[in-house]
């Protein structure tokens, strides 16, 4: 068994390689969204601090809600603990302190990022640079994915790793349900948009909720391809093979744990949170999904704080951000 400040790093490794993923692809497709939507249409630029759990930070340093302060904070504001650029940068100090765990490949991949969020974050402002520097991220994290999957032995190390990221990945997920998917069901109930206009601005929405995980494709092979709310909050809690929907991303947790030490009371967490996945009822009212995701990610945060207790050190164990994000 390895040491648990090497196995924290590990972890923590998986979850901010992830998170700067996910940001980066949440921000890409929102800003691909604007060309859809009319221009009446509300951007909901602030849905994005709601989703990475940063608009408390925000409102400390910003005093308006406009879409280039926001994407400034959400990528190359070193003061925002969820930021891409933070969050890029704990991960490279992450593979810093166990690159003899790693091949050197990933160390080179990882520096490259690095330097290129540092060197082009600042620009994001304009759409065309944030977009095109999003997509690097996004194919860096994918480079990073094929390396570990064909270079790294399926060890405690890689066990570790995968923990993070799937923890991650869940947690993700449930935030993009909660913000994004309780939004569009408020509207609809509200009757926010004209009932002639409300379907095909509906559809464009909920794609983009798809999008933002990256799960149009699976989505539309696993579906009649059509678009639709519940299919689509279905789809990304219960599928079991796509591998951001919250069910596959418990199921890998369960997994993993089942070849770990010190697992029984921690596979307990994971079936946990597995059980509570039949809790949802179907249907399409926001505050039920709300109150359910709310439960969820409080499940999540108790297996992140039972790991932690588990395994890590002291010295390792991260804050808890006010949004309810644990950060370095």
């Amino acid at each position: 068994m390895m040491l648990s400040r090497t196995a924290a790093n590990l972890y923590w490794l998986g979850r901010h390689l992830e998170r700067a993923e996910a940001v980066s692809r949440i921000i890409r497709e929102h800003t691909k969204l604007l060309v859809d939507l009319p221009i009446d249409v509300d951007s909901d630029w602030a849905g994005l601090l709601a989703i990475t759990g940063a608009d408390e930070t925000y409102l400390l340093r910003y005093s308006s809600l406009d879409e280039m302060s926001i994407v400034n904070h959400l990528m190359a504001d070193i003061g925002n603990p969820t930021s891409v650029i933070r969050t890029v940068a704990s991960a490279r100090e992450n593979l810093r302190v166990t690159r003899q765990l790693m091949p050197s490949s990933l160390w080179e991949c990882v520096n490259l990022l690095h330097t290129s969020v540092a060197t082009s974050a600042g620009t994001c402002a304009h759409r065309t640079a944030r977009l095109e520097l999003c997509s690097d991220i996004i194919a860096a994290g994918q480079q990073i994915m094929g390396i570990l999957a064909s270079t790294v032995s399926r060890d405690d190390a890689f066990s570790f790793y995968e923990l993070g990221r799937n923890v991650e990945r869940a947690d993700m997920t449930t935030r993009v349900l909660d913000v994004r998917a309780t939004s569009l069901l408020d509207e609809g109930a509200k009757g926010a948009l004209p009932p002639a206009d409300r379907s095909p601005y509906e559809d464009v929405r909920w794609l983009g909720v798809l999008r933002s995980l990256g799960a149009q494709h699976m989505y539309a092979r696993r579906t009649s391809g059509s678009i639709a709310g519940e299919s689509v909050v279905e789809f990304l809690v219960e599928d079991q093979d796509f591998p951001r929907a919250v069910q596959h991303c418990l199921a890998r947790v369960d997994q993993i744990l089942g070849g770990l030490p010190h697992r029984p009371h921690l596979r307990e967490h994971a079936a946990d949170l597995r059980d509570m996945l039949s809790t949802r009822s179907g249907g399409l009212e926001a505050e039920a999904l709300h109150s359910w995701v709310d439960h969820m990610q409080l499940g999540i945060l108790s297996l992140h704080n039972a790991l932690n207790d588990t395994f890590f050190t002291p010295e390792t164990t991260r804050t808890l951000h006010p949004a309810g994000r644990v950060v370095v």
